[in-house]
């Protein structure tokens, strides 16, 4: 059985160096980001097999003329010379890889090779997922020991028609051997709250060994505190069934693409509605979707980024030393025991930084919590970084995570 493939075309400054594989190879084999195992060029393709934390990878590697299509999201911030450097850029190297069993360290891997093979990387097209990154950010998330935040592995574009109607879905998940997703007969008003449905389950999709079967429900979040959201995959086929053959999305725009494996999210409303396999639209939540749902992150990105916050704090701790930034800190608070899990015993909830000595921070809560009855908006306690899962930086121009440090060193 074939491996899912990755594809993607980095964009150098200087190209001078991509049609000569012997360049290519020495850059691939002195980094040690991977092994390289064995290599061979066969019709100006350099094919490689690289190993890392015990897998090995094949990608394929050659150079090619591109023109950057147009519906590309550009994920990231570029200053107008890279800009310019970008527009004018006419070939790029293609870096295809097959991914393992892990999407996100998979694509982590991904990342570093391009960063191996073009160290003066201005941009990476990546064409699974139909966005352009930043080179800056690459090479920083490549350096990294943690790997990126899993909605790197897709993009949802958001489609709209004549009329009100908005298509939602995916592209990038099924290199990750998972289906695309989409919500569909979205509108103007709701897509935004729909996305965040639509995010939250391709993440969670993402760490499942098994996949949920059609029509079988899937506990995504909390619309209220005692109200929970349960979805459903349902095949696009018998999705669009439901609606008008020239709806947005509907029949009629899959004769020439997204025709292949793609699920449309649904939701069951009670018990009774999952015993019978009557599903509903995702929109008769779409009230109680705008009141600050509480959708339930897992452990194991909890601890990515936590991980990923801690490994840059020093740019969090230098910027409180500006008294133009505001700084917030997410940090884990013990809930009531009756609310406790095996899997769950914290709540993660966003503190405004009033000090920082040493690793101690100063913080003030920003909101209500859910699951600690005794605290309150305004509560001010000390934590260490241990404590610490997320942290913001809102600087005079713009707002500033441990993803995107990048922009700091422009």
């Amino acid at each position: 059985m074939s491996r899912p493939l990755s594809q993607m075309l980095a964009v150098p400054a200087s190209p001078d160096s991509l049609h000569d594989p012997e360049i290519l190879l020495k850059r691939a084999k002195s980094t040690g980001a991977f092994q390289l195992q064995s290599s061979r060029l066969e019709d100006e393709i350099l094919h490689l097999d690289i190993a890392s934390d015990g897998e090995l990878y094949h990608a394929e590697i050659f150079p090619t003329e591109f023109q950057i299509p147009e519906l590309y999201r550009c994920q990231h911030l570029f200053p107008d010379v890279d800009l310019d450097a970008i527009e004018r850029a006419q070939i790029g190297l293609s870096v295809e890889m097959e991914f393992g069993e892990n999407a996100l360290a998979s694509y982590h891997l991904q990342l570093k090779l391009i960063c191996a093979l073009v160290p003066d990387l201005l941009a990476v097209l990546d064409d699974s997922s139909e966005k352009i990154l930043s080179g800056r950010w690459v090479t920083l998330a490549a350096q990294s020991r943690v790997a990126p935040a899993p909605r790197y592995l897709y993009t949802a574009q958001a489609v709209s028609g004549e009329d009100d109607c908005v298509w939602l879905h995916t592209h990038g998940l099924d290199r990750c051997g998972r289906p695309e997703l989409e919500i569909l007969n979205s509108t103007r008003d709701t897509y935004q709250t729909h996305y965040n449905v639509l995010e939250t389950l391709a993440n969670r999709l993402l760490e499942q060994e098994e996949l949920p079967r059609y029509g079988e429900p899937f506990f995504l979040a909390y619309v209220t505190q005692d109200i929970p959201l349960i979805v459903t995959l349902i095949p696009w086929a018998d999705a669009v069934e439901h609606y008008p053959e020239d709806m947005t999305g509907g029949k009629g725009d899959r004769t020439e693409g997204h025709n292949e494996e793609s699920c449309s999210i649904f939701v069951y409303p009670s018990e009774e509605s999952i015993d019978k396999g009557e599903y509903s639209s995702l929109s008769i939540y779409d009230q109680l979707l705008q009141d600050n749902p509480i959708y339930m992150i897992t452990t194991s990105e909890t601890n990515r980024m936590h991980d990923l916050a801690a490994e840059r704090l020093p740019y969090f701790t230098a910027a409180f030393r500006d008294s133009r930034n505001k700084l917030l800190g997410k940090f884990g608070l013990l809930i009531d025991e009756e609310y406790r899990t095996e899997d769950n015993c914290r709540e993660h909830i966003w503190f405004e930084i009033l000090d920082i000595q040493g690793d101690r921070f100063k913080a003030r809560l920003t909101q209500e919590p859910y699951y600690v009855a005794g605290v309150h908006e305004g509560y001010e306690c000390e934590f260490g970084p241990e404590d610490l899962t997320d942290w913001l930086i809102f600087t005079p121009e713009r707002r500033i995570s441990p993803d995107d440090v990048y922009l700091l060193e422009l």
